[in-house]
């Protein structure tokens, strides 16, 4: 597996773990750089956008993914489908099934994920967050399903991932730092066989957010992302892969 490339939305372009020169880095840099401890060197490649949906994710990656024919190939899509009003898991199991399937047919190992609850802490009205818990399920469930069709490995994250705070980055959607290295963590040990690092006993509680954490999460995080639906202007307008072409890591 010298060869490994990453396909994705903002989870794995990195949203919420900068590095020092202030761009995303996250648990697919931090994933190709175990690699390269464990292999010696790896060559990288990351075609990740923010804002993504599954059938944008495949019209826009799938191609040039291929095109790099990599050994190994990760593809963990599905939360901008969930955000969106209506949720067609009829077409997200086709789309996934595209990706999975011809991801698989150039030979390379391909690994996916399910995706855990976000928003620890969020202050969503009980009936609201149910709802989405429902949608999250069946999403999920889709991601299993279309992941066994195709023989491609799932780290089922949404039922390991600890229920902690503090794996979540201030807009409680995407991972902190901590939280991008231990996904990262997590699919080094299911590449290699070995078993889960995550003590649940030692990480599970829950945060009410205060009156004044609410209405900051609502300016900084909710207004934005309202501001962005309202004008239909995406969240990945302008942004680019950060890494098309295969970057040489060594250990």
């Amino acid at each position: 597996m010298r060869r490994y490339v990453a396909l994705g939305d903002s989870l794995t372009e990195g949203i919420g773990d900068l590095a020092d020169d202030g761009r995303p880095r996250g648990w697919a840099d931090r994933f190709a750089q175990g690699l390269a401890a464990r292999r010696g060197e790896v060559e990288y490649a990351n075609l990740a956008v923010r804002g993504l949906t599954t059938s944008q994710v495949l019209a826009t990656q799938l191609r040039p993914a291929v095109a790099l024919a990599p050994d190994l190939a990760s593809v963990i899509v599905g939360m901008n489908d969930l955000l969106r009003p209506r949720l067609d898991l009829g077409a997200l199991r086709r789309d996934l099934g595209t990706l999975y399937g011809e991801l698989a047919a150039t030979g390379a190992t391909v690994l996916t994920a399910t995706l855990p609850e976000p928003g620890i802490g969020v202050p969503l009205p009980a009936k609201m967050r149910a709802s989405f818990v429902r949608r999250a399920h069946r999403l999920n469930d889709t991601i299993r399903q279309a992941a066994a069709e195709h023989d491609v490995r799932c780290l089922d994250l949404a039922r390991t991932a600890p229920v902690d705070p503090a794996i979540w980055s201030s807009d409680k959607l995407h991972p902190s730092p901590y939280g991008h290295q231990l996904i990262a963590d997590e699919f080094l040990a299911f590449l290699h066989g070995l078993p889960s690092g995550i003590d649940g006993s030692t990480h599970e509680k829950t945060v009410a957010a205060g009156l004044v954490e609410q209405l900051r999460w609502v300016a900084d995080h909710v207004g934005p992302w309202l501001w962005r639906r309202l004008t239909g202007r995406p969240a990945g307008e302008g942004v680019t892969a950060k890494l098309p072409a295969y970057q040489l890591l060594r250990a």
